[in-house]
């Protein structure tokens, strides 16, 4: 079934906030790291009353959740096997913590300097009112940072997610209707996928923000019960403003704070420590060679981190060339979608491929009836990586709806009719 256009995030506004303890020889820079988050750190004194217990070096004790992390040097010694995850970055080991405490997913985990960058700005954002517009490809993680500065902020009402993508102008009036009275909490709204809505849902937009306005943007202090627009994008505004595609108006009023979360291609050094860590809680009787590892970073991951959590979950249940539990070059290079030859860098798809890739979908949407889940279901895709190459090629919802395309009978007849009752796009 498709997305629902609002839904109000269970994980962003728990009734208690999670309380950590850090455990011995917990760094101290990691603990005000946690802390700006909008996670309370307990003293390791009162770690009974934690619910989530911070270990460094081999201890779990009973009765609470744990996290253990091993922070060996790099050729010092080989990582404790019962670690959750072996790093040299506390930052890693962080965002790990804040991951679990506001259970997203997949987990928002990095160690590259320009990410860190990008989340310690966010975490300095969240103390204003003010509307930021994150701006990412598909599988970076945007809502992930959304949620963080959610939590980071002075708001503790709920956040409200919007799929701007199936939203219609006649739903935008009652946004924050459907906000749940939350007693001068405080609310956010996460439009995701600003760059889709319809003009006339753009319109709607700006008419609110503007009945919403009670302070001047220069003011960083906002009332307890106003309610904050975080919007997320993987399109370029400022081009769609140029031409004419999107309301300026309404851009300006959104981009006062603009973060841009990198791909990550330009991340490789995360990719062995998520994969780790993805295969670990998928099957942690199996281990990456170190061949494996290289391989996997040596792919461009046009679907980023959901792309790679997915290629990690298969590797996680598939047979393995090895026929034992280490996942080799081969494993992976089977399960991906395009592998380079030796030595040759990848930037993405190659431009044969990803042509006959674009017509594929252009083809299997047709087929579907234009219901982009069932398009996504036939191509073995989830509905947001599906989006994402949609994006990548240039054609918007107003393109493919306006666009027609020659389907071949064959694939028609292959496709099949879409399921009776499922929505269409």
């Amino acid at each position: 079934m498709e997305q629902t256009p609002i839904t109000q995030s269970t994980g962003s506004a728990p009734p208690v906030t999670p309380r950590v303890c850090l455990g011995q020889n917990g760094p101290a820079e990691m603990a005000d790291f946690i802390a700006r988050a909008g996670i309370e750190v307990l003293p390791y004194a009162h770690r009974s009353r934690a619910s989530i217990y911070v270990d460094f070096v081999g201890a779990r004790p009973t009765g609470m959740d744990v996290l253990s992390f091993d922070f060996t040097a790099r050729g010092e010694r080989a990582p404790r096997a019962t670690a959750d995850l072996a790093t040299e970055k506390w930052q890693a080991a962080a965002l790990l913590v804040i991951s679990h405490a506001l259970r997203l997913k997949p987990a928002l985990l990095s160690a590259d300097p320009p990410m860190l960058s990008v989340l310690r700005s966010a975490v300095a954002a969240a103390t204003s009112h003010l509307p930021i517009i994150l701006n990412g490809e598909i599988g970076t993680g945007k809502y992930n940072v959304a949620r963080i500065i959610h939590s980071a902020s002075r708001y503790r009402g709920p956040l409200l997610s919007v799929g701007c993508a199936s939203l219609q102008d006649v739903e935008v009036e009652n946004l924050t209707r459907t906000i749940p009275e939350s007693k001068g909490l405080g609310a956010a709204i996460f439009l995701d996928e600003v760059g889709e809505l319809t003009d006339a849902a753009q319109l709607k937009l700006l008419q609110l923000l503007q009945s919403l306005e009670r302070t001047p943007l220069a003011d960083a202090q906002a009332p307890a019960s106003s309610t904050r627009f975080l919007a997320a994008t993987n399109r370029a505004l400022t081009t769609m403003v140029e031409r004419g595609e999107f309301r300026g108006e309404l851009f300006w009023r959104l981009n006062v704070l603009s973060l841009k979360i990198p791909p990550l291609r330009e991340r490789t050094g995360d990719v062995p420590m998520l994969a780790r860590l993805f295969l670990r809680r998928a099957n942690p009787r199996r281990m990456f060679m170190p061949m494996a590892l290289r391989a996997l970073g040596s792919y461009a991951f046009p679907g980023n981190v959901m792309e790679l959590e997915n290629l990690v979950t298969r590797l996680a249940i598939a047979p393995l060339a090895t026929g034992n539990s280490l996942i080799d070059v081969a494993d992976v290079r089977r399960h991906l979608m395009v592998m380079p030859a030796e030595g040759e860098q990848v930037s993405g798809w190659q431009s044969s491929r990803e042509e006959a890739r674009r017509e594929m979908i252009l083809k299997t949407i047709a087929a579907a009836g234009g219901n982009r889940a069932e398009a996504a279901r036939r191509l073995g895709m989830t509905r947001r990586t599906l989006q994402y190459h949609i994006t990548k090629a240039g054609l918007s919802r107003r393109a493919i709806r306006s666009k027609p395309i020659a389907i071949d009978p064959a694939l028609a007849a292959q496709a099949g009719r879409a399921p009776s009752g499922e929505p269409t796009c």
